[in-house]
């Protein structure tokens, strides 16, 4: 990554000296970028905080960002100390369910907002807090986060075209961050709201096995949606709140007001996907009925026909059944004169009235007739 000659990046390794270097890398690292030379160079956090006190009454340094990744509360205690930061700010910045918010302190704010990024080869979303301590009246600007996240990243590469390398001010800083971390969320909801398109085009096309795949992704897309809408409306509040808190110039306002029209665009976008996929479940029920009903249809016709066939057989097997007894029946020719008795013949007739009648009652009582 080209950087100005004159932007320092200093990384800090407290955990693995075995990590990769370098300012995206996944190594427990501090990153320093300021108006400064001596680029690129690996210090202790004694001789990070010594450049710290060399510079923090120096007025020609500009503003000075320093990302800590991947620290624990015991690492920071030394950045506490040397900042004066509240207790209740570090326990946040540490604390991995730290809701999204704007804070405002003696000597600096404190904000906590939300990344969003795919699981690495999943398509699982998941939620890394980026937390960012503004001292405005030092030009210092500390982010901590547990994880590589993209904001970072972009906004690194965005001061590379800027005039000289360097940050215009703590509050542009802030703007670049969050505006990294809402283009992020403008990305997904394009995304969520191809998927829907595709999925409505694609729920009265698909058949048989097909339709269980497309009901795992109605239901993956209504989750994610659920995902999306949350953060979203924590960005608003978090963005509107800062417009109106005068921490931030007239200059840079203007470009927080085009932060939270993205915002707005996402949530109306967002709002759209959400009736497209509510109406997808409602599609798709419909269509299962209506294939259940033809499937109905069609074995009422084959039962039908099972039934013509049954009522034709039914008479001649009850015939055939009465007159090929081994008992004496009436046009029956062969016996002597002593077997003209039809007390057999008409005894089973009774008893089979008889148990026709009874099962007929019994059903008749259970109601299944």
């Amino acid at each position: 990554m080209n950087k100005a000659a004159n932007t320092r990046v200093i990384e800090l390794k407290t955990r693995s000296p075995h990590d990769l270097p370098g300012l995206y890398s996944k190594a427990h690292r501090v990153a320093m970028v300021s108006h400064t030379s001596d680029c690129n160079k690996s210090y202790s956090w004694s001789d990070v905080a010594d450049i710290l006190v060399h510079e923090r009454n120096n007025r020609t340094r500009g503003t000075m960002w320093i990302d800590f990744q991947g620290f624990s509360s015991e690492d920071m205690k030394p950045v506490e100390a040397f900042f004066n930061i509240h207790p209740l700010t570090t326990e946040d910045c540490f604390t991995t369910d730290t809701r999204e918010k704007f804070e405002t302190f003696d000597d600096y704010y404190f904000i906590v907002a939300n990344e969003i990024h795919y699981i690495e080869y999943s398509n699982i979303l998941n939620n890394v807090n980026i937390c960012m301590i503004v001292f405005p009246a030092l030009d210092i600007v500390l982010s901590f986060h547990a994880e590589p996240i993209q904001s970072v990243h972009e906004v690194v590469h965005k001061l590379s075209f800027e005039p000289q390398g360097c940050i215009p001010s703590p509050d542009w800083l802030v703007y670049a961050l969050l505006d990294g971390v809402v283009d992020i969320y403008v990305t997904l909801v394009d995304q969520l709201v191809r998927e829907a398109e595709s999925l409505d085009g694609l729920v009265l096309l698909l058949t048989g096995v097909e339709q269980t795949e497309l009901l795992e992704r109605i239901g993956y897309a209504n989750r994610q949606s659920n995902h999306l809408k949350s953060g979203l409306w924590s960005k608003r509040e978090i963005l509107s709140a800062l417009r109106t808190s005068g921490k931030v110039s007239s200059n840079v306002a203007v470009y927080m007001q085009n932060v939270v029209d993205h915002v707005l665009r996402c949530n109306q976008k967002l709002k759209l996907a959400r009736e497209t996929l509510g109406s997808l479940n409602s599609v798709y029920l419909a269509k299962v009925s209506i294939e259940l009903a033809t499937v109905s249809n069609e074995m009422n016709v084959v039962m039908r026909a099972l039934g013509g066939i049954s009522a034709i057989f039914l008479p001649l097997t009850f015939i055939s059944g009465v007159f090929g007894m081994n008992v004496r029946v009436p046009g029956m020719i062969g016996f002597g004169d002593n077997d003209e008795n039809y007390g057999w013949f008409i005894g089973i007739i009774v008893f089979m009235l008889a148990l026709t009648i009874g099962i007929a009652l019994f059903l008749r009582w259970k109601k299944w007739l």
